[in-house]
């Protein structure tokens, strides 16, 4: 008997499954929203930058839809700044179609999203409705900002968060967007924090996966020499922050694959970064960063 776990909705129904989101975020992102909350409770300002959006810069990623919204609302939009960071294939496409259109479209080069200047920023958002379980979102929400999101499948666990915005239509983006800007992110309770981290993810593969059984000693191996039933002894450590960083890690590793990616749901050629994107994000380069061993 097996059990077949999906990320989300947005992927594709199979037999025996069931929808669990089993991805965390790293630590430092926690760390940040614990900073902010801690700042707003001082009383000091915890955001001092507007909206931001976050990705690699190709079509599918919400580029498409990001911009048609902007283009049909542009008078309703009107003063409202969007930075954009991101680089990849079809950037210089990106950049014209806004330029073009004249939006209020701000281009920056692609960062690492807990970088130290995107801090500040208080709303994130992600028009985009390809992914299967956005890492950037739930990294946004960690950090303590508004998300403006799709009501799409793929972002169903995330609409229990007080700080996640979604909409359904163009009409309504504008009207998150609006809510958005002039209010403030609720912190994030001890719980929200919980169930964002790796170790709740954890939990909850063992729990649907039905693990925790195991785990809990409630099934028993029967003995047929003697007849008595022996439990099954199986003690679970207490996950520590190292040990959260590294299941993130793990996860990092388990995704390296390209079929089981692909499987899933990912955009073909999205798994390593590029020569140029790693020159934009100041990073090694590719075959340092993914060497290939003869052994």
């Amino acid at each position: 008997m097996f059990q077949v776990l999906r990320l989300s909705a947005a992927t594709q129904e199979l037999p025996k499954s069931i929808i669990c989101n089993v991805h965390g975020v790293n630590p430092k992102f926690l760390k940040v929203g614990e900073k902010i909350a801690a700042e707003k409770e001082q009383g000091n300002q915890a955001f001092s930058k507007g909206a931001y959006f976050l990705g690699k810069m190709v079509w599918a990623k919400g580029y498409r839809e990001l911009i048609d919204l902007f283009a049909k609302h542009k008078n309703d939009l009107e003063g409202f700044k969007l930075d954009i960071y991101g680089s990849g294939e079809d950037s210089q496409e990106v950049q014209y179609a806004a330029r073009k259109l004249d939006l209020n479209l701000n281009f920056f080069k692609g960062r690492d999203h807990a970088d130290d200047s995107l801090h500040g920023y208080k709303v994130f958002v992600n028009p985009s409705v390809s992914d299967v379980l956005c890492t950037a979102t739930a990294e946004a929400l960690a950090m303590g900002k508004f998300v403006i999101c799709a009501d799409h499948p793929s972002n169903e666990f995330f609409r229990a968060f007080p700080n996640c915005l979604t909409y359904k239509t163009s009409e309504d983006f504008v009207a998150r967007v609006k809510e958005a800007m002039n209010n403030e992110p609720q912190p994030l309770t001890s719980e929200q924090r919980y169930n964002l981290s790796w170790e709740a993810a954890t939990q909850r593969f063992m729990q649907y996966s039905e693990l925790d059984k195991v785990l809990n000693n409630e099934e028993t191996i029967s003995c047929k020499a003697s007849g008595p039933k022996v439990n099954k002894s199986i003690s679970m450590p207490i996950l520590s922050e190292a040990v959260d960083g590294g299941l993130a890690f793990a996860h990092y590793c388990f995704t390296g694959n390209e079929i089981l990616r692909l499987s899933t749901g990912a955009i073909p050629g999205t798994r390593d970064y590029s020569k140029q994107h790693c020159m934009d994000l100041h990073q090694l380069p590719p075959q340092v960063q993914n060497p290939v061993y003869g052994w």
